[in-house]
């Protein structure tokens, strides 16, 4: 069978009903990406209404059998659920590199059929007409891609009850599919402009060649997305990313006409989510200080009793930390010190917060980037009592909207495990476990590289020391002795029984064992923050039990890509 399309001159009126059938074939694109969510709306409304039901009195009791048998075979089948989203969530590896997670392929091929699906149907025997419908296809899905990446609007976060950092995973997916699409309407485009000699002539055309542009710098997006550049710059990926979100959509404005609507809903979204943002924004001084023994900082700021109240309500949220002109260095506002940080938003989890002193605290790790070493140099040359203006935005994260099924739903043990300043994520939801129910099954393990890293959080809001809690085990994995500030194993040593202290590295498939044998049945939350390498430790470790049909609520709270 050969290939099926041809050059094909049209009437007015053939013209007219081709517009009609890619405007249809869009429309359908756009909206069928909400499923997704209209899905999910109705699995919700069902699960409530199954709760309704379930606390109502019955009259005419049933069958104990059939009862007994209904209740086996939903069993067997929420097994068999929890087992095939296990699996989904589960990495794939391609050359010893990861290649994001199985949900994300299986997304992306069905995804990509379908789209595929409407770049071809009633397109006839019209060259023409396929090469058009792959352009429109492709910038229907513009919007989505936008919606997907907005941090304070997201509608897919708020009714899927995630946060924008998981969603960025299927944000990712789609780009490369619109990229796709893009790349065959192209390629399509060259060939007739080839084959009809008209090549040079339509494509220096002002129409065409902003659609060229357009494309290179959807190369330039794609190619900084990369792996390799983002690890060596992740901020030659930010600055690119931002810049051609803002410049694509009018060249393709100029370059389609039928793509209007789509690129103005995409760039409408993207700014009224950045003014959200920058509303919501508060600018705050803080205490920035040295954390002893370690190269962590910690940072104090004040926030309105209105704020301190939301961060309460979302304990393992996170936040956006930016400098403000006054904070930031360089000899002026033009100096390339100054600007760079006006695109560096990073994300730092709310270690804990005050109601009485309306204070809420971060603690990071100093690294290489410009962020870090900022406020690393605030914390050494300032006293203790010097105040630095920051940015903070937020509230943000998943847990903070499903924290309330840890509390109220069936979950009948939670295994906490944190990594180095992952217990920033990992010790507020423990005090904020334990304050909703004080007898709750809840184990707190925390890894450390020294002492000195678990002074930050030797208090709890009840006064008791974390490391009297029996509860809680630490895990000293680095240097056993003296650090270089002199915090010395002993610091830790009082009440340190309690807490478990050991002087190795977590055996997470032993804890993992330990806390599904302790109750039969029951369902387990587990959430994790720590390094990659420790959440796939651990993921490793719970798997045979999901396979066995156990009942896991898992998180893994992560900030890289």
């Amino acid at each position: 069978m050969g290939w099926p399309y041809e050059f094909i001159t049209l009437t007015d009126e053939e013209k007219h009903q081709r517009r009609i059938a890619l405007e249809y074939y869009a429309y359908v694109a756009f909206l069928s990406a909400f499923a997704p969510c209209l899905i999910s709306i109705l699995v919700q409304l069902i699960a409530r209404v199954r709760r309704a039901r379930r606390g109502q009195y019955s009259e005419v009791p049933g069958s104990p059998g059939v009862k007994a048998n209904q209740q086996r075979w939903i069993t067997r089948m929420i097994g068999k659920w929890s087992a095939a989203r296990w699996w989904l969530g589960e990495d794939v590896y391609l050359l010893g590199s990861r290649w994001g997670q199985r949900d994300e392929w299986v997304f992306g091929v069905v995804w990509t059929l379908w789209m595929l699906v409407l770049c071809v149907r009633g397109t006839g025997k019209d060259y023409l007409h396929l090469t058009k419908r792959f352009g429109i296809i492709a910038t229907s899905q513009m919007p989505i891609q936008y919606l997907l990446a907005l941090k304070a609007l997201n509608p897919f976060a708020f009714i899927l009850r995630s946060s924008h950092e998981h969603l960025n995973r299927y944000h990712r997916v789609l780009g490369r599919i619109i990229y796709f699409l893009l790349i065959l309407h192209a390629i399509f485009y060259n060939i007739f402009f080839f084959e009809s000699g008209i090549w040079v002539k339509r494509f220096f055309a002002p129409v065409v060649f902003a659609g060229v542009v357009g494309f290179a710098a959807f190369h330039a997006l794609t190619g900084t997305a990369m792996a390799r550049v983002r690890e060596y710059s992740y901020r030659i990926f930010f600055v690119t990313h931002l810049v051609a979100a803002f410049s694509i959509p009018p060249l393709i404005y100029y370059h389609a006409h039928s793509a209007r609507f789509y690129v103005s809903l995409a760039v409408g979204s993207f700014v009224i989510d950045l003014a959200a943002r920058k509303i919501t924004t508060i600018t705050t001084p803080a205490v920035i200080e040295a954390i002893p023994g370690t190269n962590l900082v910690k940072v104090s700021a004040t926030m309105p009793s209105s704020k301190i109240a939301k961060y309460r309500a979302h304990p393992g949220s996170h936040v956006y930390l930016n400098m403000p002109a006054a904070s930031r260095p360089g000899i002026g506002q033009f100096s390339a010190p100054h600007l760079l940080f006006e695109f560096l938003y990073n994300p730092f989890t709310v270690a804990s917060t005050d109601e009485e002193t309306h204070e809420l605290t971060l603690v990071a790790r100093t690294r290489a980037g410009p962020m870090t070493g900022r406020l690393n140099h605030f914390s050494s040359t300032g006293s203790a009592s010097a105040k630095v203006e920051l940015n903070i935005e937020g509230p943000y994260g998943a847990i903070g909207k499903t924290f309330r099924d840890l509390v109220d739903s069936r979950i009948n043990r939670v295994l906490l495990v944190a990594g180095g300043v992952g217990a920033t994520f990992a010790v507020p939801l423990y005090h904020a476990i334990l304050a909703e129910n004080a007898s709750a099954h809840v184990q707190l393990i925390w890894a450390i590289r020294s002492p000195g890293e678990a002074t930050w959080a030797s208090s709890s809001p009840t006064g008791k020391s974390l490391l009297d809690d029996d509860q809680v085990q630490l895990f000293l994995t680095g240097d056993m002795g003296v650090t270089d500030n002199g915090v010395e194993m002993s610091s830790l040593q009082q009440g340190s029984a309690r807490a478990g202290r050991s002087p190795k590295r977590p055996d997470l498939q032993k804890i993992v064992d330990d806390t599904f044998r302790q109750g039969q049945g029951e369902k387990v939350a587990i959430l994790v923050c720590g390094p990659p390498a420790m959440a796939s430790e651990l993921r490793r470790s719970v798997t045979p039990w999901v396979m066995k049909g156990r009942q896991v609520w898992w998180h893994n709270e992560s900030f890289g890509w």
